[in-house]
């Protein structure tokens, strides 16, 4: 006759408590992605219309530099993985999802595709918003071309 060691003792006690702690993960992990899924729906639901023209006519407007602009909306989209409309009062991190990391990837990226230079002690405020990252990169001094 077989006898069960400690470890199947342990575990014929502990079924029920970690089937339990797995369904409770589980459910947890299942409730996020529809909110997540369902957050995105409403965001492209509420932006509908809204385009990569559409910002860059809004923020020509107001004095901003059209080819900064665009590119900074499409970065964002392309290499920042942002799925539906950007405005200009998003948040980088809470709207967008971007951390410390991809901000500052961001910055140094946009500095180099708008030949400017990167200096990161030129706004001493957190960039918070998609306004403050173009107002950042416009504030930026323009790359001198070295002659030979």
């Amino acid at each position: 006759m077989f006898t069960p060691y400690n470890v199947q003792i342990w575990l014929s006690e502990q079924a029920v408590p970690l089937a339990l702690i797995v369904g409770v993960l589980v459910s947890g992990f299942l409730l996020l992605k529809i909110s997540a899924s369902r957050r995105k729906h409403s965001l492209l639901r509420e932006r509908a219309g809204h385009t990569e023209d559409t910002f860059v006519e809004h923020l020509s407007t107001f004095g901003f530099d059209p080819s900064i602009a665009r590119s900074t909306y499409r970065y964002l989209q392309n290499e920042q993985n942002v799925h539906f409309p950007i405005f200009l009062t998003d948040h980088l991190d809470e709207d967008l999802g971007l951390g410390l990391a991809e901000l500052e990837e961001s910055k140094l990226a946009l500095a180099q595709q708008n030949m400017r230079e990167f200096r990161p002690g030129l706004r001493h405020e957190p960039i918070v918003t998609v306004e403050d990252l173009i107002r950042f990169i416009q504030a930026s001094p323009r790359r001198k071309e070295k002659v030979a």
